[in-house]
């Protein structure tokens, strides 16, 4: 009788403690009621490009600041894009950390930049691919903006809307600007206009 009520006590103790095992287990998760899978992983794939963005603008950098090229003025602005992309990849890996999007493997294998270059033809010509690299990005961003307006998840819609959207289109803005000043300055001095150009740069930023 008394090895049955052991035998019992026993079994009974078991079950308990496999019961708290697995509620200590089990995570919670922060995913809201408007949590889209889809529209989220659409997030998850612009964060490889904005860290793309942030590895050109590193490598246009490096080659305003090489020897032959010495374009520092240039070369600064480029390296603070750079800052800026990584930034912005980084805070959009925060947001989908709030939304409750786990997946692990949102960075890329590996980067390198756009195209694959790593030298220009000249300031103008990076200049331009700068421009066209950020229309991209404000472009990738619209769509994730209109794909999850639709999908009702408007918390993310209106985060990119205002925290991304003003920013790419003034950084746009900027990029046009000092590309159309480049040329009217070479227009004017065709051999020293590149000088020119990035010594106001340089002294823009000083200032």
């Amino acid at each position: 009788m008394k090895l049955n009520l052991f035998s019992a006590t026993a079994s009974a103790l078991l079950v308990v403690l496999i019961a708290q095992s697995a509620y200590a287990s089990e995570k919670v998760s922060a995913q809201d009621y408007a949590y889209n899978a889809t529209c989220l992983n659409h997030l998850r794939s612009h964060i490889k490009r904005e860290l793309q963005a942030s590895v050109t603008y590193l490598a246009m950098g490096a080659w305003a600041n090489h020897y032959s090229v010495q374009r520092p003025g240039l070369a600064d602005f480029f390296f603070d894009s750079a800052s800026e992309e990584r930034e912005h990849g980084l805070k959009l890996l925060g947001y989908l950390r709030m939304r409750g999007h786990n997946e692990l493997d949102i960075l890329p294998s590996s980067l390198e930049p756009l195209n694959g270059k790593y030298e220009w033809e000249n300031s103008l010509s990076a200049l331009r691919q700068a421009l066209k690299m950020e229309k991209d990005v404000t472009e990738s961003i619209k769509k994730i903006i209109d794909y999850c307006a639709d999908a009702e998840d408007h918390q993310l819609a209106d985060y990119l809307t205002g925290d991304f959207m003003e920013e790419q289109l003034k950084g746009q803005r900027n990029i046009a600007g000092l590309a159309n000043t480049l040329q009217g300055v070479l227009r004017k001095q065709p051999r020293l206009g590149e000088w020119i150009f990035d010594n106001n740069l340089s002294k823009s930023k000083a200032v």
